[in-house]
């Protein structure tokens, strides 16, 4: 896991090195809703042409305590390509977003350790706050592939994954403030 972070932001610095050179708008962000379920997470949009923005998200739980007979923790990144119907960073927007992640839950006796690549459509809303802040909410769902070693607690962990399927999921889910750097 720890390869895969580094891996991760090493892919984020190059990708900001490159931008900022012709940016002229970058935002830094965070998702309320991630915070709400004690996951940090940072996003970094930037303004690629008038109507196309890349925005780059990470996100991890890395704590490790049980509710309802629940233990879970992840690790997330997703990239997103938006397209803005007014102005990049104001009012409506639809993306096109990817997602990979590990995650690491436990449910009563039962214990799911895997990996989730997804991709899907997303549609949003950016509230101009001020000259420099923004809050956006953002809802999307799309289509991923969930594989994981399935196995009891007490039991030995399988050789290879033995859980393996594509399911529907809500891609994206957020309430975020943004800092825009103009």
């Amino acid at each position: 896991m720890k390869k895969v972070f580094n891996k991760c932001f090493i892919i984020l610095g190059v990708i900001l090195n490159i931008q900022m050179v012709n940016a002229q708008r970058v935002a830094l962000k965070s998702n309320l809703i991630d915070w709400a379920t004690l996951s940090p997470n940072l996003a970094v949009e930037m303004r690629l042409n008038q109507r196309l923005t890349l925005d780059i998200s990470a996100a991890a739980n890395p704590f490790s305590f049980t509710i309802a007979d629940m233990k879970a923790t992840h690790f997330r990144f997703q990239p997103e390509l938006r397209y803005w119907f007014n102005r990049p960073m104001a009012r409506h927007f639809m993306g096109i977003s990817l997602l990979g992640g590990l995650y690491n839950v436990k449910f009563k006796e039962h214990l799911y350790e895997g990996d989730i690549w997804a991709a899907g459509l997303t549609y949003g809303y950016a509230f101009v706050l001020s000259r420099h802040w923004n809050m956006e909410a953002t809802l999307g769902i799309g289509m991923a592939k969930l594989r994981a070693f399935d196995y009891r607690e007490g039991e030995e962990k399988p050789a290879t994954p033995n859980l393996s399927k594509w399911s529907p999921v809500p891609i994206r889910l957020g309430l975020s403030f943004s800092y825009i750097f103009k």
